[in-house]
């Protein structure tokens, strides 16, 4: 961060690798979740809502909400600002239908 900046792709990308240590050997999916947003609004910032790598994050995201917190509610959020989400993956459409 301090040499790249926040904003920058490669910042961005540590940012979510680091993200899959919390989820996924942490089990921290409050602090997981935290670092995918700030991932995420970097990359709006950065590179915009439509770069492939801003779209990724955001399914990383929503596999957080479906996967880890089963949350409709913040799910739905962000299918609102990327309607491509639930499409991509498995269990979105069922959670946002249930």
């Amino acid at each position: 961060e301090k040499v790249l900046g926040k904003t920058h792709p490669d910042t961005l990308l540590t940012i979510m690798n680091m993200t899959n240590t919390h989820m996924q050997g942490f089990n921290d999916f409050v602090k997981a979740e935290e670092m995918f947003r700030q991932a995420l609004n970097g990359y709006e910032r950065s590179l915009g809502k439509q770069h492939e790598d801003t779209k990724m994050c955001a399914k990383n995201l929503a596999i957080l909400y479906v996967d880890c917190l089963q949350s409709k509610g913040k799910l739905q959020e962000l299918v609102n600002d990327y309607p491509h989400v639930p499409s991509t993956m498995y269990g979105a459409t069922e959670l946002l239908n249930s």
